[in-house]
């Protein structure tokens, strides 16, 4: 068996006996016969992170703890109280250097949108971080949540976040590209995006 993975979808058509899918800038076409799309369609990935994911999960919280501290950021701590409500962050970093924002990261097996919640209205009271990553192995589909513009998803399974790749904390986007070889990470639609 032979595995190529796709880096990104070029192109969709309905034909007359299936689906034709483009894929990986012109270099890879699909064919699928009209049942076999139909019951890919039925399929759902289990919410469960696999062994992997959490172990990639993991790598990259040691990842970015390891940056900061080479890096000379001014803050490195972990487990560090988010309000009184109980929330913690499991890693607090600020970078060196006037304008450097303080970031809270939250790291769990799967994110959902009530974590989200909570971590925003943790944020609101917050002094000291000013934005919050949370980040999961797997997030639920709910958890890309258009309303919370401080606290940015980031899943490991698909690789997907709430933000672009050109919006993501420096050194989230360095771990995350020269130490864990990602090209770019799938901006999420948000629920209750409208186009």
């Amino acid at each position: 068996m032979r595995e190529v993975r796709v880096e990104s979808v070029d192109g969709l058509e309905m034909t007359d006996d299936g689906v034709r899918l483009v894929a990986n800038s012109g270099e890879l076409e699909l064919v699928f016969p009209g049942e076999v799309w139909k019951s890919i369609g039925g399929l759902t990935l289990p919410l469960e992170p696999s062994p992997e994911e959490l172990a990639e999960l993991l790598s990259l919280k040691h990842g970015l703890a390891e940056h900061a501290r080479t890096n000379g950021f001014a803050t490195v701590v972990e487990d560090v109280p988010c309000g009184g409500d109980g929330e913690s962050f499991d890693l607090v970093l600020r970078p060196s250097g006037p304008f450097a924002l303080t970031t809270g990261y939250v790291f769990v097996p799967v994110v959902g949108r009530e974590q989200v919640a909570r971590l925003e209205a943790c944020l609101s009271g917050e002094r000291f971080v000013e934005g919050i990553y949370l980040v999961g192995a797997v997030a639920e589909e709910g958890a890309f949540v258009e309303e919370a513009g401080d606290v940015k998803v980031l899943s490991v399974r698909g690789r997907a976040c709430s933000s672009s790749r050109f919006e993501l904390a420096p050194e989230l986007w360095r771990v995350l590209s020269e130490e864990m070889g990602w090209r770019n990470v799938e901006l999420a639609a948000p629920v209750g995006f409208k186009q």
